[in-house]
């Protein structure tokens, strides 16, 4: 089976207010209370025998998988059908799950052909922090909601020790989940990016603008956000000259400028690293825009004491420099 259509999680549904709700009224009352049963055991997968299970749906978390440490999953709603590496099974919620790093796993398999109703969360324990995202399962569609980076190493330091026995410790996913609920993300969040004249422009502008928020560190194409919106690209082009005065790839170019800014200057993580996290494959490409966009490259960005803050750097003056 083809992979499912992955669509952007709105009508906030993945706010990360809505996430911390989730952690702490659902996930750690789980875990504190309902341990043993809630987090799927070994035993209860069975080998695969005939054909291997096909992914149906892909989680995109944007940096390589030598940065992944660890990947753990709440089931919250409907059921699932769990691939971990040859073994699988079907299951029901409330459940969790817990994978080490270099296991393959799926999340959404099939059931007699179809993919069942499921809604998760799922954390990407990385080795400088974590990426949390909420995602859902329909028969004919994945619903993918933006992955809320956290910047904080000991994450992986709590979630390494578990990894290395090849078990769950209750009490360290508890920590895990507790720090996750008082943090705060370290990207840009949708509001704190958007023109000022964001509620006057017409509703298919609206409807780009929040597409390329959501989703500027994925591979996009403007033909993909073009039919997103039910336009041709050239009247999409035309809009964004209107309303905002550049084209919605310099827009996009900018986006991920700010939000390459803000990392640069609020955390210790390497420019190459913030190159992938904003959508950048290639360190030369997104050096390159750096400069052409703020004059300096990311390294002297970070050591310039001169230099603006990134609350300065308002996403608009970023545009029409």
């Amino acid at each position: 089976m083809a992979l499912l259509p992955t669509t952007p999680l709105f009508g906030g549904q993945d706010e990360w207010t809505k996430i911390v709700d989730t952690i702490e009224q659902f996930v750690l009352p789980q875990l504190e209370t309902n341990w043993a049963p809630f987090f799927v055991a070994s035993k209860a997968l069975s080998s695969v025998s005939s054909s291997k299970p096909a992914r149906v749906a892909y989680h995109f978390i944007p940096v390589p998988p030598k940065y992944v440490v660890a990947r753990i999953g709440f089931l919250l709603r409907g059921q699932a059908a769990i691939a971990i590496g040859d073994k699988s099974g079907v299951f029901k919620a409330p459940l969790g799950i817990f994978v080490p790093r270099g296991a393959n796993i799926n999340l959404h398999d099939e059931i007699n052909g179809q993919v069942p109703y499921g809604e998760w969360l799922i954390c990407t324990v990385t080795t400088f922090g974590a990426f949390v995202l909420q995602c859902r399962a329909t028969p004919k569609v994945h619903y993918e909601g933006k992955p809320y980076l956290i910047i904080h190493p000991g994450l992986a330091s709590l979630v390494e020790e578990s990894c290395k026995q090849n078990t769950v410790n209750k009490v360290i996913l508890m920590a895990v989940f507790g720090l996750l609920a008082c943090a705060n993300p370290s990207l840009p969040t949708f509001w704190e990016l958007l023109p000022p004249s964001f509620v006057e422009m017409p509703p298919v502008l609206r409807q780009a603008l929040q597409l390329l928020h959501y989703a500027y560190e994925r591979p996009l194409r403007l033909k993909d956000v073009a039919d997103w919106c039910h336009v041709n690209l050239a009247h999409l082009c035309r809009l964004f000259k209107q309303w905002i005065g550049v084209s919605p790839y310099a827009y996009l170019v900018k986006l991920r400028m700010s939000a390459a800014w803000k990392l640069l200057m609020e955390t210790s993580l390497p420019p190459s690293l913030i190159a992938s996290i904003v959508g950048y494959s290639k360190w030369s490409q997104f050096r390159s825009q750096f400069i052409k966009t703020f004059g300096v490259n990311p390294h002297q960005a970070r050591k310039g004491v001169s230099l603006k803050p990134y609350s300065e750097w308002n996403l608009m003056n970023i545009v029409s420099n």
